[in-house]
């Protein structure tokens, strides 16, 4: 059969990955229309109208998980690169059971504050755990696990974010945020957006590492998450009061957006890498499945 008369293949990577990044931005302007013009809380009450949004935000965190469970099974137990997606995996799962946790204390803080510590922190504390543990396993793939040097560098560069918050947390102190906040919760506070930026930043450096860097674009997500939780803790420790009511509107609107769309950059990054590698970019092995490599 001559090329130009062979059908072409009803699977459609750049077609798939098309029709999701605009069902991603769909799902945004959902998510922005529900979160700036209330229809709930006219209808039902508040409590429901925050409910949705919370939904429209952990279906997306729900999706990263599963693309990332997707990816992992694609590699044998004992492969290198299974521990590097599991751990990575199990850390957005741990990112799903804190979202779960919002909705129950909701249930009975959403006129209240929260505890200082509570069990959305400890799941979104674990989740970055889990997430430099993979980063951490990638590291000792690229360098070797002889390296010993690597590794120390890699706790080091731990420890060193640990005390950026705890410097970031005297500064707000010092400067009057979070006058009325404990100073271990403001701490937590600030040790996401530092987690978000440090673990963020060392995926980037995976791309380089890469090339390409498809291993990297799955953690670009954390950078987004990096900006939404700086304006969102900004806030919570009494910065919207040094800002006009019409900016906070704005930067409060662009955080919370933001931060779904975190979520999404993962799920959208994890289904390009799958189905790139597994059949083959622009279906140039279309229907032949391929074998994921460390890349």
């Amino acid at each position: 059969m001559n090329k130009s008369t062979q059908p072409k293949p009803f699977f459609n990577t750049k077609r798939v990955m098309w029709i999701s990044l605009v069902l991603a931005i769909i799902w945004l302007a959902l998510y922005a229309w529900v979160y700036q013009f209330e229809p709930l809380s006219k209808i039902i009450s508040p409590y429901w109208n925050d409910k949705t949004l919370d939904i429209l935000t952990l279906l997306p965190a729900i999706s990263a998980a599963f693309m990332g469970l997707q990816v992992t099974r694609q590699f044998e137990p004992g492969e290198p690169p299974r521990r590097i997606w599991l751990s990575f995996t199990i850390g957005w799962f741990c990112w799903v059971a804190g979202e779960i946790a919002g909705f129950v204390y909701d249930y009975y803080f959403f006129n209240t504050s929260y505890p200082d510590l509570t069990l959305i922190d400890l799941c979104w504390i674990l989740g970055y755990f889990f997430f430099g543990l993979s980063l951490f396993y990638q590291f000792m793939l690229i360098y070797g696990p002889q390296k010993k040097a690597n590794r120390s560098m890699f706790f080091m560069l731990l420890g060193l974010a640990l005390l950026i918050a705890l410097g970031l947390t005297q500064l707000a102190r010092h400067i009057g945020l979070g006058a009325d906040i404990s100073w271990f919760a403001l701490f937590i506070a600030v040790l996401y957006p530092v987690f978000d930026v440090s673990e963020g930043l060392a995926a980037l450096w995976l791309s380089f590492l890469f090339g390409r860097g498809r291993l990297g674009r799955p953690w670009w997500g954390l950078l987004a998450f990096a900006f939404a939780d700086s304006i969102n803790i900004f806030f919570w420790m009494g910065g919207d009061r040094q800002l006009s009511k019409l900016t906070v509107a704005y930067l409060d609107l662009f955080s919370n957006t933001v931060y779904v769309g975190g979520y999404l950059i993962v799920t959208l990054a994890l289904l390009f890498y799958y189905l790139t590698v597994h059949y083959g970019p622009a279906n140039k092995n279309a229907g032949q499945p391929g074998k994921l490599t460390a890349r």
